[in-house]
């Protein structure tokens, strides 16, 4: 090996190790934490109240219906929608939804918007892509 690929490994093991060092440094002052600590069992907790049957499923009625295996099924009243959902902290969030496409008359399609939602007690208040509230499912079950 090269004198100079030699040296040019060292530094950059040295680099590295300064990296290392300099990570664990702190200038003097206590490490206060940036965030309130959360309760880890959260998501655990929030994934067991979503599941279960939101809305009413009966014709021309908008629900969704949470499996315990990520999975949503449901409708907007007249589409039949699925997707899949997953829940960080207490925010839970769907994927686009797969859809039906009939045509229906007075048939409010708000529903298929949603790509997040909170469990407020017996209340999912849903929330499209931008973190407006577009809606209210009351849990059936």
């Amino acid at each position: 090996m090269s004198r100079t690929r030699t040296r040019s490994l060292v530094g950059l093991a040295a680099l590295g190790l300064l990296a290392l060092v300099g990570t664990g440094c702190t200038s003097g002052e206590s490490a206060a934490p940036t965030s309130t600590p959360t309760d880890a069992a959260a998501p655990d907790a929030v994934a067991s109240e979503v599941v279960g049957l939101w809305g009413q499923d009966a014709a021309g009625e908008p629900h969704l219906e949470f499996t315990a295996d990520g999975e949503v099924h449901g409708s907007d009243g007249c589409n039949g929608i699925t997707t899949t959902y997953t829940v960080d902290g207490g925010r839970i969030s769907l994927a686009p939804f797969a859809s039906t496409l009939k045509a229906c008359e007075g048939v409010d399609d708000w529903l298929r918007s949603v790509r997040s939602a909170e469990v407020d007690g017996d209340v999912l208040v849903a929330m499209n892509a931008a973190g407006t509230k577009v809606g209210e499912l009351t849990r059936a079950d």
